[in-house]
């Protein structure tokens, strides 16, 4: 690569490498917000949050990458552009090459970057999320405990607590059980934490007292303890995890699904269209590298016209990238379409490729902008009539 080579791919990756990392940030806090009931209503903690949190950005950051790498050769390109640099360029007779060797490579990392998401780290951050997901449902904390609430369990235990510190502490208890038909036990304890160990779940209390009332003779009797472990495992889910979906499972086993599966015999399609999409998600990366080299990689002095050139590729990239998604989703049904799932990223890159290469300069957009110039030159003076009218 030449010396104005190596200069234009270090502007492309760091603008790519910031629109990244913005929309990355954005996109993640939009979705990890929506995690936040594992610590408001749920009792977790913060670590689990952020575990939870980070196993979402792998799906997240296979989403806008593609994007970041659009926006950092548009941005750079129309920079060069501003700047004079690139009219230099095409002044000084260089050939197409010297803007879409960079262009190549950085689409070539964005596109290993993606496979390795889409191939590997996606997958396994699903099962990951799925299972974390699941014990966290399970688990009786999560599920029953709310302060300031009596929560019935069954027909015959009514569960209380006033309030629950962040380090898992349970203040104000109160417990009243009456699975034994014979006697009515109310439990209350100032503190109490719940352990998990090989024999089960239990709420250990501390500082309480046990309250049996006999049903038969009518007669109560109080017992003070310092310490009390109340066993609550036959309250906890089962914690079984549901069968995985095609997105969720590893690309090795797309690639040999176990015929026995019974996700697989619902839908054997889904899997073969999950593992094609994979395949072929990472294509979209190079095309969003080539689009903008071909459309703004010749100079162009007129800022509306480079405008809509502009907005004009972002809707072209838009559309493309939307056109495979939804052909993903008719080929779950219909693996006759699987072919285009590849298709449509690689014919757009040989359209792209064929454009840059032969020079087409596209010129429509400068019609598109001296149409809307002549329309509002047309109502302005309506306008001001208008104005000095009234």
């Amino acid at each position: 690569m030449t010396l104005i080579g190596r200069y234009i791919f270090k502007r492309m990756l760091a603008a790519a490498m910031l629109s990244l990392g913005g929309l990355a940030g954005t996109v993640w806090l939009s979705q990890a917000l929506r995690e936040l009931n594992l610590v408001t209503t749920q009792g977790q903690s913060f670590v689990t949050f952020a575990q939870v949190s980070a196993l979402i950005f792998p799906g997240l950051l296979l989403i806008v990458c593609p994007v970041g790498v659009l926006i950092g050769v548009i941005y750079t390109l129309n920079q060069l552009n501003a700047d004079s640099e690139l009219v230099i360029i095409n002044a000084s007779g260089a050939s197409p090459v010297t803007l879409l060797k960079p262009a190549l490579l950085l689409g070539a990392i964005g596109m290993v970057l993606v496979g390795t998401m889409s191939l590997y780290l996606v997958p396994r951050s699903l099962q990951a999320a799925r299972e974390m997901i699941t014990n966290i449902n399970s688990d009786f904390v999560s599920s029953f405990i709310q302060e300031g609430t009596f929560v019935q369990l069954g027909n015959d235990l009514v569960f209380h607590i006033r309030d629950r510190k962040p380090d898992g502490v349970l203040e104000g208890i109160f417990i009243q059980d009456e699975r034994d038909k014979t006697q009515s036990t109310v439990y209350v304890a100032g503190q109490g934490i719940i352990l998990k160990n090989p024999l089960g779940t239990f709420l250990v209390m501390r500082n309480g007292t046990i309250q049996q009332r006999s049903v038969e003779k009518g007669s109560m009797s109080i017992i003070q303890f310092e310490s009390y472990a109340f066993d609550m495992s036959t309250f906890g889910g089962g914690g079984a995890l549901p069968a995985y979906n095609a997105a969720e499972r590893s690309t090795a086993y797309l690639l040999s699904p176990d015929v026995n599966d019974e996700e697989y015999q619902k839908r054997p399609g889904a899997f073969t269209a999950e593992l094609h999409d994979r395949l072929s998600s990472p294509l979209y990366t190079l095309l969003f590298a080539l689009l903008p080299v071909m459309a703004l990689g010749q100079a162009q002095t007129t800022r509306q016209g480079r405008g809509v050139l502009i907005l004009s590729t972002v809707l072209l990239a838009t559309g493309i990238r939307v056109g495979g998604l939804i052909v993903a989703g008719i080929a779950a049904n219909n693996v006759l379409l699987v072919p285009l799932l590849y298709v449509i990223p690689l014919g757009s890159i040989a359209i792209a490729l064929f454009a840059t290469l032969k020079g087409y300069r596209f010129a429509a957009s400068e019609g598109i902008g001296s149409a809307v110039t002549e329309l509002v030159q047309r109502l302005m003076p309506r306008r001001q009539a208008a104005g000095g009218r009234a």
